[in-house]
């Protein structure tokens, strides 16, 4: 019976008038752009506009050392400057030399664009990547605790 319904639906006539709905679209754009003036009008009467002064500057700080801190900073600066600058020793197996800085640069300036090369070759790998594992599963011996132990030949 709803598909009669459907079938018997006329629909209304084009007798509307566009008149009446172009006025009804212009009103309503009327209606908006006058509440937006209004309240435009409303923002600028009763909100007051403020200028911002300029900051002003701030004072340097002055940093005041105290003399323990004065003190340790020359400690230190004098304990760096004849590290810098004396022969030494670098571990306690006599192995290893710091030089003076001064020294190093010389020495760095006469190898010109040789100076960062390594000055031991680098080693080769002792073993391929799968070596242990093949070690593993081709060396005789006891399994791991906690495993099944081989038979032992009677």
């Amino acid at each position: 019976m709803h598909a009669e319904e459907h079938s018997r639906y006329v629909p209304e006539s084009p007798s509307v008038d566009v008149r009446v709905v172009v006025a009804g679209a212009i009103g309503a754009l009327l209606l908006l752009g006058l509440a937006i003036g209004v309240l435009s009008w409303i923002y600028q009467v009763a909100v007051p506009i403020k200028t911002m002064q300029m900051p002003a500057p701030f004072a340097q700080p002055r940093v005041v050392p105290s003399q323990d801190e004065v003190a340790e900073r020359k400690r230190l600066a004098a304990t760096q400057n004849q590290r810098l600058g004396t022969w030494q020793w670098a571990n306690s197996d006599h192995t290893l030399v710091h030089i003076p800085i001064e020294r190093a640069m010389q020495l760095l300036a006469q190898k010109g664009s040789d100076a960062w090369t390594p000055l031991l070759p680098s080693q080769a790998a002792l073993s391929s990547p799968t070596a242990s594992a093949e070690n593993a599963m081709t060396a005789p011996g006891p399994m791991p605790s906690g495993g099944p132990q081989p038979e032992k030949p009677q």
